[in-house]
């Protein structure tokens, strides 16, 4: 990759990507739907990691200071971004901030090095794109957009040990994305297939260096009401096909008021499937995957959604907005390529282009700036989840009223209790509280949440995946 070649095309797209930020350059963070629950989730981070666990597990101060088990499933990735730029000095909101335009500008360039100028425009500035930094604030979504291009970079360049730890990022910042991008890994692993060793090689590594977070994550969903809150969700967000052809710029949840976020695939992005029909016959598989991200976006997909497939995990089918504008900017970018006259090849570059840059030029902002001060964190009660759907089975009613108990911390598998300095049996009492016997009179008590044998092996994998990386390096 020689850097000096691409020179004016990367600084154009570092000149373009701080324009599309801009709006971060102020002071406070902002009112995503999920921007509050992030840094909250950051004060948490940082609080575990002082204290010296690690990796985070156990948020203590959330559910009304009874404790959550948010790090074990909420994506880690981004926070220990975040946490590095906490730890130089910036507060919380630039931290987050920081992480969102680096991410941002990784995830472009990659595409860029992926599929060309064109492509990278046509995913850094796609309606989807900014819906997910500004208006949902989805920040494990687009850290993990920061890899997913290179992922595919390094398949289609054969740097096998270059995908693994793409895609191990990949899961450690998102891993429902890799749901949502299964039809595009199945066509590329199909492309690869007279490679399939290395390739599935490259996944198998990628699972292991992961392995600490996925594992644990997914092993022990069964004891929270996930499935409560989440499996079901899809039925009502469905898309109209007319809202992704086109959808005004709003700032609500779908379905909740007048004023819904942009579900549109972007003008520019039509444009480019429309140009890629010219030549179907060489993009069909681009055109394939595009369309069925666009079926199961649509109501009469319900069907499939029905399945007892990993479907049901990604709760919102307008998810798939990202597969479709992905593949999208990858055949547009193609199609341009394949025609050969040049001054028509350079006038689909530059139509699509402008396109997409003008179409997008109100939707480069925030909508509020929001303060968070020591005062908030001290009060705050909640989970930092949207659906609280990581509570504990064993907490029947929800209570946010913070309480003066001796140990008013909610049982799950990892505590340890000692009265004394000996270790005593616990179990779920009231409404998911840890009970435990204690002998009349006065003594020492202490609670401390330690790593379960399954957390531990996950772990042990994870060493020995990143062994087995090491060792394929040298062999380079």
């Amino acid at each position: 990759m020689a850097i000096k070649k691409h020179l004016w095309q990367l600084l154009l797209l570092l000149f373009l990507s701080l324009v599309a930020m801009r709006t971060f350059w102020g002071p406070g963070f902002y009112d995503g739907h999920d921007s509050q629950a992030h840094i909250v989730r950051l004060w948490q981070f940082d609080k575990v990691l002082r204290s010296g666990q690690f990796p985070p597990a156990w948020a203590p101060d959330l559910y009304a200071g009874r404790g959550y088990p948010l790090f074990i499933f909420a994506y880690p990735l981004p926070y220990f971004i975040a946490e590095s730029f906490h730890l130089l000095g910036a507060d919380f909101a630039v931290s987050l901030k920081l992480t969102l335009v680096l991410a941002y500008f990784s995830s472009v360039v990659g595409m860029y090095f992926l599929s060309g100028l064109v492509g990278a425009i046509l995913w850094g500035f796609a309606p989807y794109m900014f819906v997910k930094i500004f208006i949902t604030g989805s920040l494990g979504v687009v850290v993990a957009y920061a890899f997913i291009p290179w992922f595919f970079w390094a398949v289609k360049q054969k740097k096998w040990l270059g995908a693994s730890i793409f895609l191990s990022l990949w899961i450690l910042s998102h891993p429902g994305k890799l749901v949502i991008f299964g039809p595009l890994l199945l066509l590329v692993f199909l492309q690869n297939r007279t490679a399939y060793r290395r390739f599935l090689f490259s996944i198998l590594l990628a699972l292991g260096l992961s392995a600490w977070y996925f594992l644990p994550a997914n092993l022990e969903l069964p004891y929270t009401h996930f499935k409560d809150f989440v499996s079901h969700g899809y039925v009502n967000d469905f898309v109209p096909f007319s809202r992704l052809l086109y959808s005004q710029w709003g700032t609500n949840a779908p379905g909740w008021g007048d004023n819904s976020l942009s579900q549109q695939v972007g003008i520019a992005q039509w444009l480019a499937i429309v140009l890629s029909l010219f030549f179907w016959r060489k993009l069909w598989p681009y055109l394939l995957v595009f369309s069925l991200s666009i079926f199961l976006m649509l109501p009469q997909s319900k069907f499939i959604w029905d399945l007892p497939t990993p479907l049901q995990q990604v709760s919102t089918p307008w998810r798939f907005l990202s597969l479709a504008v992905f593949t999208a900017a990858i055949s547009g970018a193609l199609a341009v390529k394949m025609i050969q006259s040049k001054f028509l090849r350079y006038l689909a570059a530059a139509l699509l282009i402008g396109l997409a840059l003008y179409g997008n030029r109100n939707h480069l902002r925030i909508n509020e700036v929001r303060f968070y001060d020591q005062a908030f964190f001290d009060n705050y009660t909640g989970v930092a989840a949207g659906w609280n759907e990581y509570l504990p089975i064993w907490v029947k009613e929800v209570d946010y009223v913070k309480s003066k108990d001796q140990l008013n911390t909610l049982y799950y598998p990892g505590w340890q209790v000692t009265v004394d300095g000996q270790k005593v049996a616990i179990k779920p009492g009231v409404n998911g509280l840890i009970t435990f016997a204690v002998p009349p009179g006065d003594h020492q008590i202490a609670a401390k949440f330690l790593p379960t044998w399954w957390r531990y092996l996950a772990g042990l994998i994870s060493l020995f995946s990143v062994l087995v990386l090491i060792w394929q390096l040298k062999k380079k």
